[in-house]
């Protein structure tokens, strides 16, 4: 297999997947809905109605649909928060992965 270089903002060492999927979010009591832009090996970039707090650990919870697949679920912590018109890209880092 032979892969395309890359641009030097893309030389990680996991490559982002463009996703579009529903996320629920859960942090402090609270579950929030959100959307997956991108998924890599160490992390997620969602689109979220709300801010959360920089630096929290948030459970993440991704449904799989179909005989073969598991739902994944994991904890993160929110590395980044951007505003955007009418919400929030949300950046967050895989601390840990669960069955």
């Amino acid at each position: 297999m032979v892969l395309e270089p890359r641009a030097y903002s893309e030389k990680r060492n996991f490559i982002r997947m463009k996703i579009d999927t529903p996320v629920e979010l859960r942090h402090g009591g609270e579950t929030l809905m959100a959307q997956c832009r991108d998924l890599s090996g160490s992390g997620l970039l969602l689109n979220c109605t709300k801010a959360l707090p920089l630096n929290v650990d948030v459970e993440v919870h991704i449904a799989q649909e179909g005989d073969n697949r598991q739902p994944f679920n994991a904890t993160a912590k929110v590395v980044r928060v951007d505003a955007t018109d009418g919400g929030f890209i949300i950046g967050l880092a895989l601390t840990e992965i669960r069955d």
